[in-house]
């Protein structure tokens, strides 16, 4: 299929795709810098050169852009997780996660925000429940596990934002997180325990290499 052409303010010919990938790099820094809020559809146009009204027509809504964002992110933050059993995986990858952020003051400052933003928790909530599904953590269609995950991590990111002034290690919340969806889904404590145990194995080898921001 041929990418559809468009004009910057220019009159520079710019593909749709690269475009998209020009408008996610930019916004990034903005969002970390200014905060989700206060980055306005005018800011991120003027900076990559094209009018209010095109990338309007890209990201009707700007939380469409942050999904994007996270998607980019999170499929690359995936891939350093190795294949084998999902709960497992599942449990690196948030430990890796709440590590990140909670490392990356700049990145904690914007998760911090999101979390206690109604309407960008809500945002999130509905990008990580079709991410969880896309990915196979979870089936689209298991509605019961799919609550249980929501109800899970949604509790999980409000602890991380009170973590400080209840003096919770940052682990703890993805420990409370994964506890609370074994014993919803019916799963032993014996299993509970080796998945952590595995997954904190898999955590540790993943830290000295670290994650990096796509963008």
């Amino acid at each position: 299929m041929t990418p559809t052409l468009i004009f910057s303010k220019g009159g520079h010919r710019m593909t749709t795709e690269p475009l998209k990938t020009k408008i996610l790099a930019v916004s990034l820094p903005l969002f970390i810098e200014h905060g989700y809020k206060k980055v306005t559809y005018k800011q991120i146009a003027d900076a990559v050169g094209i009018s209010k009204s095109l990338l309007q027509y890209h990201y009707p809504q700007k939380s469409q852009l942050m999904a994007d964002l996270m998607n980019v992110n999170f499929n690359q933050w995936l891939k350093t997780i190795p294949e084998g059993d999902l709960y497992t995986r599942l449990t690196a990858f948030l430990l890796m996660f709440f590590d990140f952020i909670s490392t990356n003051k700049a990145v904690n400052g914007l998760m911090t925000e999101i979390i206690a933003n109604n309407e960008l928790f809500n945002a999130f909530m509905t990008f990580f429940s079709n991410w969880l599904a896309d990915n196979n953590f979870v089936k689209h269609d298991d509605n019961k596990v799919k609550a249980a995950l929501l109800f899970a991590v949604s509790g999980g990111l409000q602890l991380y934002r009170f973590k400080d002034s209840l003096m919770v290690p940052v682990e703890q919340v993805t420990h409370t997180i994964i506890a609370t969806l074994l014993t919803i889904v019916g799963k032993s404590s014996q299993l509970i325990d080796s998945t952590f145990h595995n997954a904190e194995t898999l955590y540790q080898q993943l830290r000295i290499k670290g994650w990096q921001l796509v963008y």
